[in-house]
């Protein structure tokens, strides 16, 4: 049975050292893509920019589902050991947590991920000859919000559904974003809700900030293409921290104020604040 004081809290964006802060307190496997502790609930994914020669391509998808490669250098890959890990984590009730791979042995958390579904595709193995790979598709919970704001560039700029969203109501923009989810759906159903929920949550945030920084209280700085004030989402309480994908949590800043959330020296300061806000913002009549 998974060890039940084994589930850890990591920071999303923090940097850790994967010899020393996670294999040397958790345990499993120091190379590799996919580590499976022994006696842990977790598995740890590590994704990395320099596999992509190697046909290892991760990425975050337009429709904000990572896309992961399992595990196998050459030949067919197949679903043992660690990409049934993947595949099978919630029945054997185990928690994945992505991490980017830095060099030098450095690792940026990204967030704990889910798995919904994979398919195989024709990739190239370690040697460049095609083999059929398998790709998981993973909802991961919010952890740099700047990753969310390009998502959605990306789907206004390809001429994607993102104009039908911004005509929604705001009662129904809301009410989509404070839908739960449920076990008792299909794996797509969860897809969907996922993808549904995380997208009226951000277009909820920015229509209810009306083109106003929700931090300093200025206009939004330019004008998008698509003629509506550029914010850009903030989680002030992560959810792998505890805070739900929820309006009360999220806020909708200029640039500035969000770089300096992230990267001022008053940051912790600042994102304090910011919740004490949008705890009257979200109180409002307007709201």
């Amino acid at each position: 049975m998974p060890d039940s004081e084994s589930s850890p809290s990591f920071k999303p964006g923090r940097v850790y050292n994967r010899r020393e802060d996670l294999h040397g307190h958790y345990g499993g496997q120091r190379q590799g893509g996919i580590s499976t502790p022994a006696d842990r609930d977790l598995i740890f994914l590590f994704t990395s920019a320099a596999g992509q020669e190697y046909g290892y391509k991760d990425e975050f998808r337009p429709d904000g589902i990572f896309w992961y490669t399992g595990e196998g250098q050459e030949g067919d890959m197949e679903m043992t050991r660690g990409n049934q890990s993947i595949r099978d984590h919630q029945e054997d009730g185990k928690r994945l947590h992505l991490f980017e791979a830095l060099g030098e042995g450095q690792v940026r958390y990204i967030g704990r991920a889910t798995y919904l579904d994979h398919h195989w595709e024709d990739r190239p193995d370690a040697y460049g000859e095609m083999r059929s790979a398998v790709v998981f598709e993973l909802a991961v919970e919010p952890t740099e919000d700047q990753d969310r704001d390009d998502v959605e560039e990306q789907v206004e700029e390809s001429g994607g559904s993102n104009q039908r969203w911004w005509t929604r109501p705001q009662g129904e923009l809301r009410a989509l974003a404070l839908q739960e989810s449920t076990s008792s759906v299909s794996e797509e159903e969860a897809r969907q809700r996922s993808y549904q929920r995380s997208k009226a949550v951000q277009i909820y945030v920015k229509k209810r900030a009306d083109g106003i920084c929700e931090g300093c209280g200025k206009e939004a700085p330019f004008v998008t293409p698509q003629e509506r004030p550029y914010l850009e989402t903030h989680h002030v309480r992560r959810v792998s921290d505890g805070g739900p994908d929820h309006p009360r949590w999220v806020i909708a800043l200029c640039p500035n104020c969000h770089r300096r959330v992230h990267h001022g020296q008053d940051g912790e300061t600042y994102n304090e604040q910011l919740g004490k806000k949008l705890g009257k913002i979200e109180l409002s009549p307007s709201s």
